[in-house]
């Protein structure tokens, strides 16, 4: 099969999307498909070329001009509408590599959505956050609540609430353009219920079927016990760690409050990617790095005493759960989202709600004081973890190709 995968960004950009793309690749190269990746132009990746054996298409779209409109100049995110410089650049990728299913995964979608539109391949789409039900991708109304499906009346003013005026209603009128183009998409892979239910609620892709597909980790990843601590974590003694962005909807500040007010006797690692509200005024006991490399991350997975994830917005299938789970650490999450999804409360890791400091702290507080349990729950996480290994997703990830094919009349002769 030719499969040709699309995304935002690719490695050597870092972040969970970037890592997922990367593995899936490699993951049907080694099955025996032929696969390729077209990308971002990035300023530390801007030409096309080989990336760890795949062949990678960099593409440069017209908002690549753009100077100064992105938070940070080494993501310059496409916009969620089909950007005439990008579906260019897509349509002459289609067209070289003749793809039998083009997998789209990010903002690209509705670049890719026009540049297939009269190309005979199948497209399908994983929706790994809500993107393209909500400007900010988060679900998370002004930086207050766990949103619950898009309208004018809430999107609008959250979105000017958080890019401003001029940027947020931009954004808001490209999605409401990008939306009209979700018709293409021949499937829809979520990697949780909840982003399912959000994007089934646009009107163009009624009739459009969903398929529920966790994300997956790979365990060659995963460290030995005996791998040397990172730099990025204390040099000995407990820690608890945190990964993702840095922002209030991942709960950071629920974290801060939490060692700020109750001092535990554990340091709070934070490492992750920047965001508009990422703090700078840290408490004691807190260390805070961005941009570290997933292989340190994995190290610091695996001397945790457990990893936290107290988000405030309905959360994916985050692998930054999955992942302490494979290193045989329990993870404590918010209740919301595809979070309870992952982690089987008192079994696996810990579940609290998703806006209570208070249980927040208790359940920190309690896994610092009680070892063996610590260490009960971190066991049954890592047996757990299986279930969610790259051999099993990959290959339902392949069957929704076939079935795609198999199942989509021809797009030209029908049209």
């Amino acid at each position: 099969m030719r499969i040709l995968l699309v995304s935002d960004f690719y490695p050597p950009t870092i972040g969970g999307l970037e890592r997922h793309v990367a593995r899936l690749a490699k993951a049907l190269q080694g099955l025996g498909h032929d696969v390729e990746v077209a990308t971002s132009s990035t300023p530390i990746r801007p030409d096309d070329g080989d990336e760890d054996g795949v062949f990678v298409h960099r593409l440069k779209g017209w908002h690549h001009r753009l100077e100064g409109a992105f938070l940070d100049p080494n993501r310059p995110f496409p916009p969620p509408a089909p950007e005439p410089g990008l579906v260019r650049e897509l349509r002459q990728v289609i067209d070289t590599s003749s793809p039998d299913v083009v997998h789209v995964h990010g903002w690209m979608l509705p670049a890719v959505a026009a540049a297939a539109e009269d190309r005979d391949t199948r497209v399908v789409a994983t929706l790994h956050d809500s993107g393209m039900a909500c400007v900010k991708r988060t679900l998370f109304w002004q930086d207050k609540a766990a949103c619950d499906g898009p309208s004018a009346g809430k999107c609008v003013p959250c979105a000017v609430d958080h890019y401003g005026s001029a940027k947020g209603l931009t954004l808001y009128g490209l999605l409401n353009i990008g939306q009209r183009r979700l018709d293409r998409v021949d499937r829809f892979i979520a990697v949780a219920s909840v982003l399912a239910d959000v994007t089934s609620q646009i009107r163009a892709t009624k009739g459009v079927p969903f398929e529920v597909i966790p994300n997956f980790i790979d365990p060659s990843v995963v460290p030995p016990a005996g791998v040397a601590r990172p730099d990025v974590v204390p040099a000995d003694g407990d820690y608890v760690l945190f990964v993702g962005t840095l922002g209030r909807f991942k709960g950071v500040h629920d974290l801060l409050a939490v060692w700020r007010d109750r001092r535990p006797e554990a340091e709070l690692v934070l490492l992750g990617t920047e965001a508009p509200d990422t703090p700078s005024d840290l408490p004691p006991g807190v260390r805070m790095h961005t941009d570290v490399a997933h292989a340190d991350v994995m190290a610091a997975f695996r001397h945790c005493r457990f990893a936290v994830l107290p988000s405030r917005f309905p959360e994916p299938s985050p692998t930054v759960v999955l992942e302490p789970m494979a290193a045989g650490r329990p993870v404590i999450g918010a209740r919301i989202g595809g979070i309870p999804d992952l982690i089987d409360d008192g079994q696996t890791g810990v579940l609290v709600p998703h806006d209570d400091r208070q249980a927040l702290g208790d359940a920190i507080i309690d896994l610092l004081t009680d070892r063996e349990r610590c260490d009960r729950l971190g066991a049954t996480a890592a047996e757990r973890a299986v279930e969610f290994g790259q051999d099993a997703i990959v290959a339902r990830i392949v069957d929704v190709y076939q079935r795609t094919i198999d199942q989509t009349p021809a797009r030209l002769a029908v049209r």
